[in-house]
């Protein structure tokens, strides 16, 4: 069995109820709302973004003032500056203290240098014999402030009477 079909070409349609209408009408008007208020936010993250990016630049360009060019009168007075404070932090009270209290009375000193940017003294001496050079020189290496106590040079005075040895030790300091 084929059942029947029915066409009919002119019938009415369905009309829009006037409450779907208005539903309708209301969806559209929020859609628009909202439209405005997303371009709006957009225009607003926009602004922002720009103050923001002033604010960075304007705290870079704080930070990173261009300096000028030291002039070499500066450059020198800093560099004398540097010197005399390497000069003034050398411990001289305890490096006196261990160059002069040798247990050992058979040395005698003739002068001390320094070289504070190395933390370097050089010592001349002068030592009844060759015995009391080197136990002088043992004992500045066993000191706990000297380090690296080296002998540089020796020189035995054959025209003094009991010919001392005349001798030069350099030794580093460390820094506490």
């Amino acid at each position: 069995m084929i059942q029947r079909l029915d066409i009919d070409f002119a019938r009415r349609r369905p009309r829009l109820a006037p409450a779907g209408l208005v539903v309708l009408c209301i969806a559209i008007c929020a859609l628009l709302a909202s439209g405005v208020r997303l371009w709006q936010a957009f225009d607003d993250n926009e602004q922002a973004q720009e103050r923001l990016d002033e604010a960075r630049h304007r705290v870079l360009a704080k930070a990173h003032l261009v300096r000028a060019q030291p002039t070499p009168a500066a450059m020198h007075a800093e560099k004398q500056s540097l010197a005399v404070l390497s000069e003034l932090t050398v411990p001289w009270q305890d490096l006196l203290s261990i160059v002069e209290d040798c247990p050992d009375h058979d040395v005698a000193l003739i002068g001390i240098d320094q070289n504070p940017v190395q933390s370097q003294i050089r010592i001349t001496a002068e030592a009844k014999n060759f015995d009391a050079m080197i136990a002088y020189l043992r004992y500045l290496q066993s000191s706990k402030l000297l380090r690296e106590a080296v002998l540089n040079d020796h020189e035995i005075e054959a025209n003094v009477p009991g010919t001392p040895v005349r001798f030069q030790v350099t030794a580093v300091w460390s820094r506490s």
